[in-house]
């Protein structure tokens, strides 16, 4: 088993740590320290909101530290999602969804989904490039009340079940007190995302990126193309150098995302940018290969994101803080739950490519 590179971002009981952090210099994207919004100093926690509301304007992406989820959680779902991508292929194929329309979740064999195709169709393109060169499992909301399939949790490795669930749990405590904060810095009321998220279709996906030393790469292919993501934020955790942002899609220029150890890489997705009328940002990103002559030292990569969602029927048009006379509504409204789909199924070369954001006709 090649675990050399492989590292757990926060907490003590990490098996292995990564001999490589990339070569970072300045970022675009800044590191905040959000410790304060699990205090009760108010001026402490609207001068952290206004840190990420610059943040998702500028570039929709920033990294989070002292974030408050505990290490044994973090550690206990990186060592059980490495033992599950070691299983054999058969023994994971098990975990395939039968029919993704209906349940989008489970696992996702090597190359099984190319992001990027979600971007061309929007721009009515059609890509025959292979998918993605990473490997994927996938869990939902446990409430049935969210109106998504029952969990399908791996019986092997034995302990996969708990320490997802929990990590699944901690990760959404986190979200909440970001949309506390996105709600401070929206000047809307703290509480204002509440009755949309009650009863969320947030998923948590881990990516395996295999070593790429020994592996012939198809030319064209990247571990992971680039792309938007598609709900409210994602809460990423990362075990390595190679993830990418372009604030500029018509001009795009990659910036590396800085890689914090005890971190977690925020951005927003389709929706938050629908939401907020353009106001923030939905910034496209993209995890590179190694280099040549550093695909040894960068090893295999694993990543577990977590994708808050929306509530299924929620109802998302623009923020009333982010409409004005000026600055009038771009967008008709959609219902979440039917995005999201079209959006993932875009992604497997599935989707009918009217998956786009689709902005209301001047005069209309």
């Amino acid at each position: 088993k090649n675990r050399s590179s492989m590292t757990v971002p926060n907490g003590n009981g990490a098996r292995e740590r990564s001999r490589s952090r990339g070569e970072q210099g300045e970022s675009l994207v800044p590191i905040i320290d959000i410790g304060a919004l699990s205090t009760n100093d108010k001026a402490a926690q609207k001068a952290v909101a206004q840190k990420i509301g610059k943040a998702c304007e500028e570039i929709g992406f920033f990294v989070v530290v002292n974030h408050g989820i505990p290490s044994d959680v973090i550690d206990a779902a990186w060592n059980q999602t490495l033992d599950f991508f070691d299983l054999p292929l058969d023994e994971k194929k098990k975990y395939v969804s039968e029919d993704e329309a209906k349940n989008p979740y489970g696992y996702s064999v090597l190359g099984g989904e190319q992001l990027s195709r979600g971007k061309e169709l929007e721009n009515g393109n059609h890509s025959k490039q292979m998918g993605d060169l990473k490997e994927m499992y996938q869990m939902g909301p446990k409430n049935l009340d969210a109106g998504m399939p029952p969990r399908n949790l791996p019986d092997k490795p034995g302990n996969f079940a708990e320490a997802w669930e929990a990590y699944y749990e901690n990760a959404n405590q986190l979200a909440q007190r970001l949309l506390r904060a996105f709600a401070m810095a929206l000047e809307m009321p703290e509480d204002w995302f509440v009755s949309k998220t009650d009863k969320h279709v947030s998923a948590l996906r881990s990516n395996n990126y295999p070593d790429q030393a020994n592996m012939v790469v198809p030319e064209g292919s990247i571990r992971c193309s680039a792309h938007t993501d598609y709900g409210t934020l994602t809460i990423l955790k990362s075990g390595g150098p190679g993830l990418q942002v372009s604030k500029d899609v018509e001009n795009v220029s990659w910036h590396d995302v800085p890689f914090v150890e005890n971190g977690f890489v925020i951005n927003l997705g389709d929706l938050m940018r629908r939401w907020t009328n353009d106001r923030w940002s939905s910034t496209l990103h993209r995890v590179v290969n190694p280099p040549k002559d550093k695909a040894a030292t960068w090893g295999r990569r694993l990543a577990i994101a977590f994708f808050h969602n929306l509530n299924k029927d929620a109802m998302v048009e623009a923020i009333p803080s982010c409409v004005s006379k000026e600055r009038p509504a771009l967008y008709d409204s959609i219902v979440a739950g039917e995005f999201l789909m079209l959006k993932h199924l875009a992604s497997n070369g599935k989707a009918d490519p009217d998956a786009h954001l689709k902005r209301i006709k001047a005069g209309s």
